[in-house]
């Protein structure tokens, strides 16, 4: 608290803290209590949601500026300085940015008196909390609040164009967690330096989250295609003449994104996630390795997202547009459909109707494949419970993901649905898709082999389509061996494939397996697959996959066409 100053020239000293808030990242204000008038640094009209650096009535003003929820504390702290109950301004709240959004600040105000002892001015500065480390302290780059400071200059000039370059360290979690910490810190000191090196003076570079670097690159050469590739590998360059001197103590690799702006790009937090995406494409793709953003991937991988929380909203509302189509399954020896198996199909409000090659990976890759799974066995158990009045032999297939036989306690679910609809293990198959996850370990061996013990039936679908082994077949108790539809696709004009189906055919026999062929379309196809006397057939050329009604009503306990 300052006492005893009997004059202060409000005019004057707004001219002296406009230039001082040039000078600092700070915005300082001085608040005239009695004649309610607030003046602040001019940038924080950009940045806060003020018209003006000078205003009066600035109560109400600073109320409309100030976060909703923070208004009564700051309001009873001002009138408490006004009352002289209260010495001092130094609290964090919130303000409203320009385009509406809170921002976290830090308040600090000393308070200045008049001749009577009466609170006259509040001088001070305001800090955004975020911008407090605006230099990064291991590579000493600018951080992320200067970026986008940055960005917004350049997103005002009509004649802009070049390029923002992200460069990412491949399997730097990996990296810390072995050699730890501090020695990731000197491989992105190393890196940091490589692209200072790289860029020189012609660029801007940024320290983002993570192993994370950003160039930003105005005006670069015309005459060069890609720019940016071509610093990518300058970079890439530098690094590895780094980890060679270092006589190979250090090994890594960086992989490197771009996204290019002109005049009509518009500057802002989707265009900052384009470049992210590159990169993140640069990494699926091997790593090591660049790539520019393109339009298209980036719009599925939106869609992809959204179909994604799409999908979740359905699983919270009680699994709202999924439903089961079953397809029948043809018995070749009795001359009659032996069940169905049960596939899952998705409709949408927003997406329609989806295929299951497009939101069954989605599931799995989001962990909801263990709900919907749960649901799909239920659902389907149920059906082939009403079924069995009108066939007491009829068996019903169920897929079953790897995300479900890892991440679930699939035995005890299969179990207790089983007892609750009193289902023998015969009228129930479940179908495990042939992947190269079947001889990871030993955890899913033992998993498949526990079904066994519990004697239900597992086929392997899909067989054929690049890890066909039938020693892992004969081990994890597999009865049913479903021949890939890739492989009927062309059995009639394919010698080979012909060959390929009749040699599976012959030694999962001689393994005392079953085998059901897919995809059987055509009289021809037909009558091409029954002289290698397969045990089923499942295919359109007996039926399509239906809803539960239209089967009930079409199929039950017949056959069409054979």
């Amino acid at each position: 608290m300052q006492e005893g100053i009997e004059k202060f020239n409000f005019e004057h000293f707004h001219q002296v803290f406009t230039l001082l808030g040039r000078c600092t990242e700070d915005y300082l204000f001085v608040y005239d209590l009695q004649q309610d008038l607030y003046t602040i640094s001019e940038a924080a009209v950009e940045r806060f949601s003020l018209s003006e650096s000078t205003f009066y009535q600035a109560t109400d003003r600073l109320q409309a500026v100030c976060y909703p929820d923070d208004w009564q504390m700051l309001q009873e702290n001002i009138q408490g300085i006004i009352d002289g109950t209260v010495y001092e301004h130094n609290m964090e709240y919130r303000w409203l940015s320009s385009s509406g959004h809170p921002i976290w600040i830090s308040c600090r105000g000393q308070i200045i008196l008049d001749d009577n002892g009466k609170a006259k001015y509040m001088v001070g500065r305001i800090t955004e909390l975020g911008r407090r480390n605006i230099i990064d302290n291991v590579t000493g780059l600018y951080r992320e609040p200067r970026l986008w400071s940055d960005l917004s200059k350049i997103a005002k000039e009509p004649e802009k164009h070049g390029y923002l370059l992200q460069v990412g360290i491949d399997n730097f979690k990996e990296i810390n967690d072995k050699y730890g910490k501090a020695y990731g810190d000197d491989i992105l000191l190393t890196i940091a330096d490589c692209v200072r090196v790289c860029v020189n003076d012609e660029g801007s570079i940024y320290r983002m989250d993570g192993d994370e670097m950003l160039v930003v690159m105005e005006k670069p050469s015309a005459s060069e295609v890609d720019p940016a590739r071509k610093l990518y590998h300058r970079i890439r360059q530098k690094v590895d003449e780094s980890i060679s001197k270092s006589g190979y103590q250090h090994f890594y690799t960086i992989s490197g994104g771009s996204v290019y702006f002109d005049g009509q790009t518009d500057i802002d937090e989707d265009f900052i996630k384009q470049a992210e995406f590159a990169l993140h494409q640069a990494k699926i793709k091997g790593k090591n390795t660049y790539v520019k953003y393109n339009k298209e991937e980036y719009e599925l991988f939106v869609k992809r997202l959204d179909m994604q929380e799409r999908l979740r909203q359905a699983v919270e509302d009680n699994f709202r547009g999924f439903e089961l189509y079953y397809q029948p399954i043809v018995n070749i020896e009795k001359h009659k459909i032996l069940g169905a198996e049960a596939l899952l199909r998705w409709q949408d409000e927003v997406f329609g109707r989806v295929s299951p090659a497009e939101f069954i990976p989605l599931l799995e890759e989001s962990g909801l494949i263990i709900p919907v799974g749960r649901w799909i066995m239920k659902t389907a158990m149920k059906q082939c419970q009403k079924w069995q009045k009108e066939d007491p032999d009829f068996r019903v297939n169920i897929n079953l993901s790897f995300i479900q036989l890892k991440k679930s306690d699939v035995i005890k679910d299969i179990d207790g649905y089983m007892d609750e609809l009193h289902l023998s293990s015969r009228n129930i198959l479940f179908e495990v898709t042939e992947s190269g996850e079947l001889e990871e370990g030993n955890m899913t061996k033992k998993i498949l082999q526990s079904f066994q013990k519990r004697n239900l039936n597992l086929a392997i679908d899909d067989f054929g389509t690049g890890y066909s082994n039938f020693r892992y077949v004969k081990e994890m108790m597999f009865h049913l061996v479903k021949i890939d539809q890739s492989f009927i696709r062309n059995i009639t004009q394919s010698q080979y494939d012909y060959m390929v189906v009749k040699q599976f055919t012959e030694l999962a026999h001689s393994l005392n397996l079953q085998v059901c062929y897919e995809g059987v379309e055509t009289v021809e196809e037909l009558q091409c697959v029954l002289e290698l006397h397969p045990d089923y057939i499942q295919g359109y050329y007996f039926a399509k996959p239906v809803p539960a009604q239209e089967f009930e009503e079409n199929y039950l306990c017949k056959i069409q066409g054979f």
